[in-house]
């Protein structure tokens, strides 16, 4: 009997302790429940925070990106523009420069083609006086006393001495010899001369 009513004793003391100790552990829970709802806001606070802040990192990132893209855009625009403003320095010189010689070219052409109009009229005037005038075949074929045999009046034509001019016709086909006069020949180097003039001054015009 007294066996009995220890263990009914022991039990009712470990019930206790029992109920006891699921007390603790439900207040405990709930307190664990509370500090986490405590601190609930703080944490989702916080990665609002960081990504914000990575927001403005990469906006940052974003604005040197785009301002370093900038300046090296600009750099290599500046320097295509000077390449281009060389290029056409260098073209307009040079273009100058062959302007400058053809203009030398054509005057001297034209000084040369002056003296040869001039040579080509002193050869027709010769021309129309070898009628009156002999020639200087004729005067290298003559003797002495030919020579001192002609009238006082062939003498004083031959003073001043004219200009001779003969034309070699060794090498001139026989049906152009007629053609071989100087005066033809003067016509001919005239018409040559004009066109080669108009040629070069339609040239430096186009």
């Amino acid at each position: 009997m007294a066996r009995t009513t220890k263990m009914l004793e022991m039990q009712q003391q470990n019930g206790d302790m029992d109920w006891q100790e699921e007390g603790g552990t439900s207040e405990g829970v709930l307190g664990q429940n509370r500090a986490r709802k405590q601190t609930a806001p703080k944490s989702s606070g916080g990665v609002v925070e960081a990504v914000q802040s990575l927001k403005q990192l990469l906006g940052q990132d974003f604005n040197m990106k785009t301002e370093a893209m900038k300046a090296e855009f600009q750099l290599e625009f500046t320097k295509l523009r000077d390449r281009m403003a060389e290029e056409v320095t260098r073209t307009t010189a040079q273009t100058a420069q062959e302007l400058s010689q053809v203009q030398d070219q054509l005057i001297q052409a034209c000084g040369e083609l002056e003296q040869t109009r001039l040579q080509l009229n002193m050869l027709n005037k010769t021309e129309t006086q070898r009628s009156s005038v002999q020639s200087y075949a004729d005067a290298a074929r003559m003797t002495p006393t030919s020579m001192s045999s002609q009238s006082p009046s062939a003498a004083r034509s031959a003073t001043p001495e004219p200009v001779f001019c003969t034309v070699d016709k060794s090498r001139v086909p026989e049906d152009h010899i007629g053609d071989a006069t100087p005066t033809i020949i003067h016509k001919t180097v005239e018409q040559d001369m004009s066109f080669e003039t108009n040629y070069i001054l339609s040239k430096l015009i186009a």
